[in-house]
């Protein structure tokens, strides 16, 4: 039998995959990033996208890839709470030697409090709020996905941002910074068009609609944030998306006795967007989803090693 010889994090997220390395006592190795893995594009492509940053992670600590069994590993990954994503999602598992998997704001709240009790918005590619509470209950708010839910998150700024692009090319709104960052984007999302033809911009901003996913729009969320300060349609956008958060806040602890951790990768960018109140309760997070996920590996481990050596 294969002894375990490391612990794996793995955040797995709707743009990108983050993989921690660390030895069974918890020294760090290594991490790398690699494209998302959410599980809505699909089980075989979220495991492609785990394993080759899971090997990035090890040659970037100049070692070889061990057997799976030699690995115990603890995924966040987006989509893991819908039931076939999640099943088909664990049946293509590679044969690690510990394996535990969640949704990815579990992990994000983990790593935050220290699997204390405590509430975290995570928002990035989407949003999930997510909250344990003194007395251990936990409470769950938006993670709907994209586009019915995941309120305020990279993909619901996006998909406003493109609405804006659309109003101010054809006239219905004022075409300034927003809007031309918004057609520059597109057009280099789209491959080139053969010598002597082009696309109109109605033309660009339809067909990079035909093919945009939730990573797209997500991206989409970039000009908003950059334009924020010199174009009030942006800010606009990010005020509204800072109210979506609050909602979610005040849904997950409307009792405010929880400490709250804003997470992800718009949540610097969305911090200044919220009333001075919330602002003032927030506290650092003490630890990122990766590390969330290596605390489930090393719970993962201790399982393992208990059912093989029961007392």
């Amino acid at each position: 039998m294969t002894e375990i010889a490391y612990l794996i994090g793995v955040d797995g997220g709707g743009t990108k995959t983050l993989v921690r390395l660390a030895r069974v006592d918890g020294s760090i190795l290594a991490q790398a990033s690699g494209p998302g893995s959410a599980l809505r594009n699909g089980a075989p492509r979220a495991w492609r996208a785990i394993e080759d940053t899971i090997a990035q992670a090890f040659a970037h600590a100049g070692m070889s890839v061990p057997p799976p069994a030699a690995l115990a590993v603890g995924i966040g990954i987006a989509g893991q709470n819908v039931v076939q994503w999640a099943n088909d999602f664990q049946s293509q598992a590679p044969h690690f030697g510990a394996l535990q998997i969640v949704n990815d704001g579990v992990a994000t709240l983990l790593g935050a409090h220290g699997g204390e009790p405590g509430a975290i918005v995570a928002v990035g590619t989407g949003t999930i709020g997510i909250a344990l509470d003194i007395d251990g209950r936990q409470r769950v708010v938006d993670g709907w996905g994209f586009p019915s839910g995941d309120d305020g998150s990279g993909a619901w700024i996006g998909l406003r941002a493109l609405h804006h692009a659309q109003h101010a090319l054809d006239g219905r709104a004022p075409r300034a910074a927003l809007a031309e960052a918004m057609l520059a984007l597109c057009a280099s999302e789209l491959p080139p068009m053969p010598e002597n033809q082009g696309r109109d911009e109605r033309a660009i901003l339809l067909d990079w609609l035909a093919q945009a996913d939730q990573a797209a729009f997500a991206r989409a969320a970039r000009p908003v944030v950059e334009h924020a300060g010199q174009d009030p349609a942006a800010a606009t956008i990010l005020h509204a998306a800072a109210a979506e958060i609050a909602l979610m806040v005040a849904a997950l602890d409307p009792l405010r006795r929880l400490p709250l951790a804003l997470c992800g990768g718009l949540a610097l960018a969305l911090q200044p967007y919220l009333d001075e109140g919330l602002r003032q309760r927030i506290v650092p997070a003490r630890a990122d989803a990766a590390d969330g996920a290596l605390l489930l590996a090393r719970q993962a481990m201790a399982l393992t090693s208990n059912q093989e050596n029961p007392a």
